[in-house]
């Protein structure tokens, strides 16, 4: 729901071209994608725009070679999501414990995963939190060894408590797409 806040549901970027972004800030040659599809719950115009979006977006995510996506699954009862999480927490740990990878950078804005950075560390990963400036994580960008804010659209703003000194703000207008092949924009 990150893109979707700070895009909106017509202009969410292709995950192709916010991979560039990530790639200007700190490179990285194997992905772990972890992500569940919504359920639909009304049948609403907007909600069938929103899946539909959704969907073309996990897709392009798929596209890319070499990736590994993790398809987790929502609870029929609140439509949250169940299990994605704990297996990106224990996939992180596990391949920094097997010395697997020698740096982590996560994308996410899920402060629970403070403590998996925190093991991997202990393991002699380095690590770099990346956040949309909608989904920022305080103790995530305490915890990384590097921490920077793809800050689309001037959106990310500093609150009044103390952020680290490590943490970068990358300003960034927009975001530059390549066409989705949809429908959207009819």
């Amino acid at each position: 729901m990150g893109l979707y806040d700070l895009f909106g549901v017509r202009d969410i970027p292709r995950f192709r071209d916010l991979l560039k972004d990530i790639n200007r800030v700190q490179k990285v040659d194997k992905i772990f994608f972890y992500a569940s599809y919504m359920l639909p719950r009304n049948n609403s115009a907007k909600e069938k725009e929103l899946l539909e979006t959704e969907a073309l977006f996990y897709k392009g995510v798929k596209e890319i070679s070499g990736l590994y996506f993790y398809k987790g699954h929502r609870s029929p009862t609140s439509g949250k999501e169940k299990g994605v999480d704990v297996h990106l927490a224990l996939d992180l740990v596990y391949n920094a414990f097997l010395k697997k990878c020698n740096q982590v950078v996560i994308v996410t804005g899920d402060a629970d995963l403070v403590y998996s950075l925190e093991i991997a560390k202990k393991f002699g990963a380095r690590t770099h939190g990346i956040f949309l400036p909608t989904r920022f994580a305080l103790g995530i960008s305490y915890m990384a060894d590097k921490a920077t804010v793809l800050n689309y659209l001037g959106k990310f703003k500093l609150s009044e408590r103390e952020m680290p000194k490590k943490l970068k703000i990358l300003e960034l207008g927009g975001i530059k797409k390549t066409p989705h092949a949809s429908t959207r924009g009819k």
